[in-house]
């Protein structure tokens, strides 16, 4: 009896692990512009801003509180009238847990607005998944959530005369699941099968971007290939 006592208190330790799973928490603020081009009622974006997050990462009951700061951008597009307002975004921080270990986030979300009113410039709350590498210290993990958030702005005198643009603020909660990768795992191409959206609901360049972002090779020419 003592033996099976001690093999069912073993299996509930091991089942307790397999079911342990670790969490992302994080907040943020935004600012930056939005350059806009009006067809009719159909609008385009492009956003460019700063952004600051801080939050913590429940790695299986060990918290670690991280910030971190970096930039965001990305591509919208919507119906003026309709009040709609789909929004790709791009993300890249770097920072420090509270302990002083680096931690890099780095990855893309996409979110929908229902109440999008440009002409009183408000971007409206949007909501939608996200994707990203966390990679503290030697570690790097990926976390798949739910991004939400909402943006308020001013119209200013836009750098390009022939669009509008608007400058303003934006706050943002993530929350989702985060999983340790595979030393062996080849960034990106295994992650890029984990991602929570269909890459062809993306801009296809601006999903192009995210890929070599995830693979750390963002802002480098990717080789095409030559058409035949």
């Amino acid at each position: 009896m003592k033996e099976l006592a001690l093999g069912c208190l073993a299996m509930l330790l091991i089942a307790g692990a397999a079911l342990a799973h670790s969490t992302i928490d994080a907040t943020g603020e935004a600012d930056g512009k939005t350059v806009l081009w009006f067809a009719g009622t159909h609008v385009t974006a492009l956003i460019e801003s700063g952004f600051s997050v801080g939050g913590s990462l429940d790695l299986e009951g060990e918290t670690v509180e991280f910030t971190a700061s970096g930039t965001a951008t990305g591509e919208g597009e919507g119906d003026s009238s309709a009040l709609t307002l789909d929004v790709w975004l791009l993300f890249d921080a770097t920072g420090e847990t509270a302990d002083g270990v680096s931690i890099t986030l780095r990855g893309g979300m996409a979110g929908s607005s229902h109440d999008a009113d440009l002409a009183s410039s408000a971007f409206g709350s949007a909501s939608g998944p996200f994707f990203l590498l966390v990679s503290l210290g030697p570690q790097t993990y990926s976390a798949i959530g739910t991004a939400e958030g909402s943006a308020t702005g001013a119209f200013v005198v836009p750098d390009d005369p022939l669009t509008m643009q608007m400058e303003g603020v934006g706050s943002y909660a993530l929350l989702g699941e985060i999983h340790p990768l595979d030393p062996m795992t080849d960034v990106p191409s295994d992650v890029e099968a984990d991602l929570p959206w269909d890459p062809a609901s993306w801009p296809a360049e601006l999903h192009h971007e995210l890929i070599n972002l995830l693979g750390g090779v963002y802002g480098e020419p990717a080789d095409k290939p030559e058409d035949v």
